[in-house]
């Protein structure tokens, strides 16, 4: 099949897990579209593009129109060339881009979510999330993005400075309480950029996804790089060293609120 951008398998993505979250067969979504149920399924796993008007239709079908315009712009995003070019990174910077993202996510076989600044917010604690300046969707009941994802964090987040050690240390507390192998700490900096990347492996190949603050960007995986980049930094962990290194932190965050803390 043709070449896809990561930005189409995404947009795919959010609109088959709309649907599923509607109870819509794909027999009923395909004959809203006058398509067949194989070039619908076909669309959702991002193998090729869906209509602008076909978009349009579909969000006001599962009741979500206010998602088509970020998604018309998603799924017409230009082919990535097979040249290994990773260059036309595309932009979901419209309200609701991380509702989308988790969205897509639930669809992925596999999200791996590399961190080198923040705790993701799918696992930040209401406390972190206000002292971080996250947005509304790391409160309280926002849930993980697929219950496939697994996290993996640079061992500087944990001991920062920037958060008071009394959220720190709850924080930690709560990343200790997951249950499985979700979360991973590597012993040492992380060689990627500061922030978020998160590696969905989608049906149609895998998407890149760096989100923001003020939005989410689809970058085309190009020679492989960020794929060897998540993987070499996951096989660089073990589960009894993350707990290892996440009960130091918790001691330490703990240590530095008690010095905090004001003499009676």
């Amino acid at each position: 099949m043709a070449l896809t951008h990561p930005a189409v398998r995404a947009a795919g993505g959010y609109l088959r897990d709309a649907r599923e979250r509607r109870y819509v067969l794909p027999e009923q979504a395909a004959a809203l579209l006058a398509v067949s149920e194989e070039t619908l399924l076909a669309m959702e796993a991002g193998h090729t593009r869906i209509t602008s008007d076909g978009i349009s239709r579909l969000c006001h079908f599962y009741r979500c129109p206010e998602d088509a315009q970020a998604l018309r712009t998603l799924a017409h995003t230009l082919a990535v060339p097979d040249d290994g070019d990773v260059a036309g990174a595309a932009r979901d910077w419209t309200e609701g881009h991380h509702r989308r993202l988790a969205g897509c996510a639930r669809q992925a076989r596999e999200v791996r979510w590399l961190s080198t600044a923040l705790i993701p917010p799918p696992l930040q604690t209401p406390a972190y999330a206000r002292a971080v300046g996250c947005p509304a969707f790391a409160l309280p009941g926002a849930p993980l993005p697929s219950p496939q994802t697994v996290f993996v964090l640079d061992e500087r987040i944990l001991l920062t400075d920037r958060v008071a050690p009394e959220v720190m240390a709850q924080q930690l507390r709560h990343l200790l309480d997951l249950e499985g192998d979700q979360v991973r700490v590597v012993p040492s900096r992380i060689a990627a950029p500061e922030g978020h990347l998160v590696e969905l492996r989608m049906a149609a190949g895998p998407a890149f996804a760096r989100p923001e603050h003020h939005g989410v960007s689809y970058l085309p995986q190009g020679d492989g790089r960020l794929s060897d980049l998540v993987s070499g930094t996951w096989d660089f962990t073990t589960p009894a060293a993350t707990r290892e290194l996440l009960l130091y932190a918790a001691q330490e965050q703990l240590g530095r609120a008690y010095v905090r803390a004001p003499v009676a």
